[in-house]
């Protein structure tokens, strides 16, 4: 860690514990704080179940921009929050850690589409910081796109994953309970672990399941994830329950909604299936694989990189499908049930890779990005102009006066700007850079009231449903 990063903050829209981001924060936390660096977590909302270590470090800010003065800053974006608004006043070292906007066009409902919508547009914040950081090839590419952010600024650093935790098998017992409790004995079990969100396209491993109901009688689809916390869970989730009523397979699609402790659950597994249409890194990826079961994944999104699907099919990590090919999700599947020699070399091969992704490979390439971007933060980047604040300035500066007389050009040129020096500089050049200096403040006040506009939707909206 460089000498003069002492004091650090991590800027985090909302810090949960059972989450991808509140546990990326927390794992951030804990690699500054085994370095000697005093952190604090500045967010809009923390859950009440927070580890103690985290807890004392919270610090809620409900009307931000916040004013960030430690020596490090590290916003999280997984979506646009106004927390977020205070990188533009950051001076100090500043990481933008971009964890990818899912599509509004993958958004499972109406709801939240104007917000996906302005979270990709309010990537441009990430020209205020001195580095990104992106958990894959996948969202750097993504953050570029949106943002027009230098790639050369972008570094990939894959989040860090309990590998040993995963690894470990659960007591028989444990596993008895579960077995128990689901109804899943003698019953060979496709496993999902994740959000139930229109973007992971759980339709498809419904359908993929019901392709495969009369080849294995025994084989069921386990659903491990939120599926009643939010209204839009709630929707997604009857959704789905009807679609497996109407295949007639209801019975053997099980929701379990939140569980207390998820690594137990990939060792009830045969085969662990991902079909989301837009993922930035998939963590369940990596603990499947540390769990030794083999994987089943949609080609899209970062999931091809993580299983190193760069190369031929034998040295890969996992199956491929197409995405939102549910046909060639259960050849897939299939394929892993009959050849058991197939099954075998993908359960030993992942579990070496997947040390790749541990807690002490991701802190060492975090300490290489901070110590690159505290020597990069004497250069700060030069935010480019949004469409509204380029047309804000009425000054042409490259306006040269010019005669294309032959011979008398240079003195008629001459005669122009003496006789009207006095008056340009004096008189003209004053009024324009007073009007383009206001005209810059109206574009900041535009920008500032959209994003309060959006802020009081979002409450409104709460609102509502609490009536409700």
């Amino acid at each position: 860690m460089p000498q003069q990063i002492q004091t650090a903050s991590i800027a985090v829209p909302s810090l949960l514990t059972k989450d991808a981001t509140g546990s990326h924060t927390l794992d951030l936390v804990r690699m500054l704080k085994n370095e000697g660096v005093a952190t604090e977590i500045v967010c809009n909302f923390a859950a009440n179940d927070l580890p103690a270590d985290a807890l004392s470090l919270v610090r809620i800010e409900e009307h931000p921009p916040y004013n960030f003065k430690n020596d490090l800053t590290i916003f999280q974006y997984p979506i646009w929050s106004s927390l977020a608004e205070s990188l533009r006043f950051s001076q100090k070292t500043t990481l933008f850690w971009y964890h990818g906007v899912t599509p509004p066009k993958l958004w499972a409902s109406s709801d939240g589409h104007e917000l996906m919508e302005l979270s990709e547009r309010r990537t441009t914040l990430a020209w205020h910081a001195d580095l990104a950081v992106c958990a894959s090839p996948f969202t750097a590419d993504e953050l570029h796109r949106h943002s027009g952010y230098p790639k050369e600024r972008i570094r990939v650093v894959p989040l860090g994953v309990d590998v040993s935790e995963m690894t470990q098998k659960p007591s028989v017992e444990i596993i008895e309970q579960l077995r128990t409790r689901w109804n899943l004995q003698d019953k060979q079990v496709l496993l999902y672990v994740g959000r139930i969100a229109g973007n992971k396209r759980i339709d498809l491993l419904i359908e993929g399941l019901a392709t495969l109901a009369d080849t294995f009688p025994s084989l069921v689809l386990l659903i491990v994830g939120d599926s009643s916390s939010t209204q839009g869970y709630q929707e997604l989730t009857k959704q789905l329950v009807d679609k497996s009523a109407r295949l007639g397979i209801q019975d053997r699609v099980i929701f379990t909604d939140k569980v207390e402790k998820v690594a137990p659950y990939y060792h009830l597994a045969n085969i662990f299936v991902h079909a989301s249409q837009h993922e930035g890194f998939c963590i369940p990826l990596i603990e499947a694989m540390a769990a030794g079961v083999p994987v089943v994944a949609s080609a899209s999104g970062a999931m091809p990189w993580v299983l190193n699907a760069h190369e031929e099919e034998p040295n890969t990590m996992g199956l491929l499908f197409s995405e939102g090919n549910s046909g060639e999700l259960a050849s897939q599947i299939k394929r892993l049930l009959l050849d058991h020699e197939l099954y075998r070399a993908k359960q030993s091969n992942a579990q070496a890779y997947v040390c790749n992704f541990d807690k002490v490979n991701f802190a060492q390439r975090m300490l290489s990005v901070i110590s690159e971007a505290t020597t990069l933060s004497t250069h700060k980047l030069v935010p480019p102009l949004t469409d509204l604040a380029a047309v804000s300035t009425i000054t042409s500066s490259d306006y040269r006066v010019r005669s294309h007389i032959p011979i008398l050009g240079r003195l008629i040129e001459r005669i122009r700007v003496n006789l009207t020096s006095h008056l340009k500089s004096g008189f003209i050049d004053p009024i324009l850079r007073r009007q383009a200096n206001y005209n810059r403040l109206v574009v900041d006040e535009v920008d500032t009231l959209g994003i309060e506009i959006m802020r009081l939707r979002a409450e409104i909206k709460q609102l509502q449903q609490k009536s409700k």
